[in-house]
């Protein structure tokens, strides 16, 4: 098993980005007799500040810090065929539409299936 970090700052000028950072661990072979199957799962998190509008927009923020978590299980069906589920739980950035309708936290569900020749 492995873990991995990273972290970035800026004076969020003009990046709206102040700051980001990740985390996250990985690893194979975890369950007895799959020594081939392999593992991930991580978290990132984004401050984000909204800029400044001025007129009709002035009072609005259309950004705010963004974040995510991601987890995946490569299974090894046979050592040349993967089969790998996913999922990501995203809350985006941007904060509303400019029609004032608020945007949600996506979930995304994948599936992956990997011949290796």
């Amino acid at each position: 098993i492995g873990i991995f970090g990273r972290f970035g700052a800026s004076d969020g000028n003009p990046n709206p980005m102040r700051f980001f950072f990740s985390v996250g661990a990985g690893g194979k072979g975890i369950i007895p007799g799959r020594p081939l199957d392999r593992f991930g799962i991580g978290y990132y998190y984004m401050d984000v500040r909204s800029p400044k509008f001025t007129g009709l927009h002035a009072s609005r923020e259309f950004l705010r810090d963004e974040s995510g978590f991601e987890a995946f299980y490569n299974i090894a069906i046979t050592p040349w065929l993967q089969l790998t589920p996913d999922i990501q739980v995203i809350r985006p950035a941007q904060k509303e539409m400019i029609n004032g309708e608020e945007i949600r936290t996506a979930t995304v569900l994948g599936l992956r299936l990997k011949t290796v020749f």
